[in-house]
C-alpha cells in the first residue's frame, strides 16, 4: 500500500517536473522570437507579416518566470522526484563500511536531518509565509494570469518549505526502515 502511494506520488512528482520543463522551454523560445522577430521583418516578403513582426517587442517577464519555474524545478525534483540513489554523493568510506556500521551512520543521519528539518521548519516558515515583508514585495515582471496581480516574492522561496518537509517525510521513513531492519541499506 505505501509503495503504491510512493510510486504514484513520484509518477505525480515526475509529470510536475516534466510539464514545468515544457513551460521552460517554451517560455525561452517565446523570449527568443520575441526579441528577433523585428531583425526577421525586412527580409519576409508578405507586407502583413513583416508589419506584424516589426511590431513585437522583447518579452521582460519571461526571464522572471524562467528563474521562478527553475527555482521550484530543482527544489520539487530534488524533494519528490529523486531517490536517495539518484541524488550525487561521496559515499567512498560508506561502501568500505560493514552493514552494521553503515546501519549506525544512516540511523544517525537520519535522525540529524529529522531533527534539522523539524527545528527549522517553523522559523522557515514564518520567514517566508509570516513575514508582512515577503507578501508586500513582488516579482515586478510577472502577474497572476487571471487576476492579473504582481506574484508576491514569497512564492519564489516556498519550495524551500516543501522540500523542507519532503526531507522530514524522506528521512523518518528511513528512521523506520533501519529501526524494523529492512535490507536496503545501501
Amino acid at each position: 500500500m505505501f509503495q503504491t502511494g510512493r510510486l504514484w506520488l513520484t509518477r505525480l512528482a515526475d509529470f510536475c517536473i516534466a510539464t514545468t520543463l515544457a513551460i521552460i522551454f517554451i517560455t525561452f523560445l517565446l523570449q527568443i522570437f520575441a526579441r528577433y522577430a523585428p531583425n526577421l521583418a525586412p527580409v519576409v516578403p508578405l507586407s502583413g507579416l513583416s508589419e506584424w513582426l516589426a511590431s513585437i517587442e522583447p518579452i521582460g517577464w519571461t526571464v522572471n518566470l524562467i528563474s521562478l519555474l527553475w527555482v521550484w524545478l530543482i527544489f520539487v525534483g530534488c524533494a519528490l522526484a529523486l531517490n536517495d540513489k539518484e541524488h550525487v554523493v561521496f559515499d567512498v568510506f560508506a561502501l568500505a563500511m560493514p552493514t552494521s556500521v553503515k546501519r549506525v551512520f544512516k540511523l544517525i543521519i537520519a535522525i540529524v536531518v529529522v531533527a534539522a528539518m523539524l527545528s527549522s521548519l517553523a522559523p522557515m516558515w514564518d520567514a517566508i509565509f509570516g513575514s508582512r515583508l515577503m507578501e508586500l514585495k513582488k516579482i515586478q515582471t510577472l502577474r497572476v494570469p487571471f487576476t492579473g496581480d504582481k506574484i508576491a516574492i514569497k512564492w519564489l522561496f516556498a519550495p524551500y518549505v516543501l522540500l523542507m518537509i519532503a526531507l522530514v517525510a524522506r528521512y523518518s521513513s528511513s528512521v523506520v526502515s533501519v529501526v524494523r531492519g529492512e535490507p536496503d541499506v545501501d
